[in-house]
């Protein structure tokens, strides 16, 4: 592909992103969901893969460890999760979903799928498909550059 084109796709790309992705966010989270995408990332992550560090839990977020603290405050007030120091060092602290978490992950997964169905609907199925392994190729890769 030559520059000009490269160039003209990524002008394509980012107002695509900047204009429909954030708005579709901002949407999303305004009228549907009672949390942050960051927070329902937070609880995923937990759903996922278990108890974890806030600093593990940033590495898989992507984003920044002091985030992580203040957001994981506001879902352990909420008794969305709850954090037990290590016995071996009371340094570390592990952040493990509570079963209130895990309702309001299901709840939000609920809200999400209505609230997205319409959209992808419109969709023939394998553009949904292009869509989304694409998506996730750009995601892989967006990993491996920060490993």
């Amino acid at each position: 592909m030559n520059e000009s084109r490269l160039h003209q796709l990524i002008e394509e790309y980012a107002n695509v992103y900047l204009f429909a992705t954030k708005r579709l966010d901002r949407v999303l989270v305004d009228q549907a969901m009672p949390l942050s995408l960051e927070q329902f990332g937070i609880l995923r992550v937990l759903q996922t893969q278990g108890p974890l560090s806030a600093k593990q839990i940033a590495a898989e977020t992507d984003v920044h460890k002091s985030a992580v603290t203040a957001k994981v405050s506001r879902l352990e007030e909420r008794g969305l999760v709850t954090r037990t120091v290590q016995s071996m060092d009371r340094r570390s602290v592990l952040v493990a979903l509570t079963p209130v978490g895990e309702e309001a992950l299901s709840e939000g997964m609920k809200t999400i799928t209505a609230f997205t169905a319409p959209y992808f609907s419109k969709l023939e199925e394998h553009e949904l498909e292009v869509f989304l392994r694409v998506y996730s190729k750009l995601n892989r890769m967006l990993k491996e550059d920060q490993s």
